[in-house]
């Protein structure tokens, strides 16, 4: 498992043949064409290696900036999470730096967006949401029973906003996905996060000149996916509707992929930080145990060796009292035994002595003669 910014994939690729680039990394040609082309680096062009063979003067296509919400590190190899562990304790947490401001993006992409403008109408809707119409009408023209969900002019409306919304965010290659019967439930794919937008009724409404309630749509743009967080929103007022602040959404709803990757990466760095810090607290107190596992260990030891040394003295004063009384009864008349019994029993009860004496055995050195 290796790292690599788009930057080194850019000059490797740019370096040599792809068969021999992607050899070295251990991939296959097609293999590190698809990590190249999800991390937007361009690769030379058909014929390229052979007119630097031929000495014809050939143009490097220069690395582009990196698109909103597109990861700016490849990871190649297997990822193995002994190596992750590794490495965290080994290599020093870097914090993660961005080439532009977000004013920077925002102003590239409001550029490269254009107009965004509603849809005049839904024929056909938008292959997103097309599935949930057509069985919304289907459903209505099968059974009286069904409440129909597209029919009133806030639906279509709702739906008419979309579309031109998802077409325009087509232009910049962001995918979208809608969920749900009543299609409250909205992703927009921007590089490789995905935001999450809403588009709901909203809670105030104004008056008619006729003096009607009239309902209001806002549209929200979510701090995640799951998140029922707003980062940005925009309602319906009595100056701009939603339908005229559509590009300026836009707009917002790629920047904001690009800050969700900025903060997973601020984020990442931060648990660096913390998961290195556990780390080392974790091997302090690992440290800590095996020291006080160590002090036990010579505790106890000298406690056995201390045993041992008692026990020798009081068995060498047992050998000396066997000793001493063998002496003492062989040196006593005695007439009523034979000589022959007296030594049986003397040369049984020194053997004894012999056994229990340490200096003679030799068990008197080895009661030091463990591992420290």
């Amino acid at each position: 498992m290796k790292n690599y910014t788009r930057q080194q994939l850019h000059d490797l690729v740019w370096s040599g043949p792809m068969r021999d680039v992607a050899k070295t990394l251990g991939l296959s040609d097609n293999g590190l064409r698809k990590h190249c082309a999800k991390a937007f680096v361009p690769l030379p062009p058909q014929g390229h290696w052979n007119k630097v063979q031929a000495g014809q003067t050939v143009k490097t296509i220069p690395l582009p900036p990196r698109p909103p919400g597109v990861t700016g590190e490849i990871t190649i190899g297997q990822w193995d999470y002994r190596e992750h562990e590794r490495r965290l304790k080994e290599e020093e947490a870097v914090a993660p730096v961005f080439d532009e401001p977000i004013s920077t993006v925002r102003e590239r992409v409001a550029r490269n967006l254009g107009i965004v403008a509603a849809a005049k109408n839904l024929s056909p809707p938008h292959a997103a949401f097309r599935r949930q119409v057509e069985d919304d009408a289907r459903r209505t023209a099968q059974s009286t029973w069904h409440t129909p969900i597209f029919v009133s002019p806030l639906e279509k409306r709702r739906l008419r906003i979309l579309q031109g919304l998802f077409y325009g965010l087509s232009r910049l290659d962001c995918s979208v996905t809608v969920q749900g019967a009543e299609t409250r439930t909205i992703y927009v794919g921007v590089g490789h996060q995905t935001v999450s937008i809403a588009l709901e009724r909203s809670q105030t409404r104004r008056r008619s000149p006729d003096n009607k309630d009239v309902e209001r749509l806002k549209f929200t743009i979510l701090t995640g996916a799951g998140s029922e967080t707003e980062r940005i929103s925009w309602t319906d007022t009595d100056e701009q509707q939603l339908e005229g602040q559509l590009s300026s959404i836009a707009t917002e709803i790629i920047v904001a992929g690009e800050m969700q990757y900025r903060e997973h990466q601020e984020w990442t760095y931060r648990e660096k930080i913390r998961r290195r810090e556990e780390m080392r607290q974790a091997e302090i107190r690992r440290k800590l145990e095996a020291e006080k596992a160590e002090r036990e260990r010579l505790i106890k030891l000298e406690a056995d060796r201390l045993k041992r040394l008692t026990d020798s003295a009081e068995n060498y004063h047992l050998a000396q009292k066997i000793r001493t009384f063998v002496s003492t009864v062989v040196d006593m008349p005695a007439e009523c035994v034979d000589q022959v019994r007296i030594a049986r029993w003397k040369q049984w009860a020194l053997i004894q002595a012999d056994r229990l004496d340490p200096i003679v055995t030799g068990q008197i050195w080895d009661d030091v003669n463990d591992s420290a």
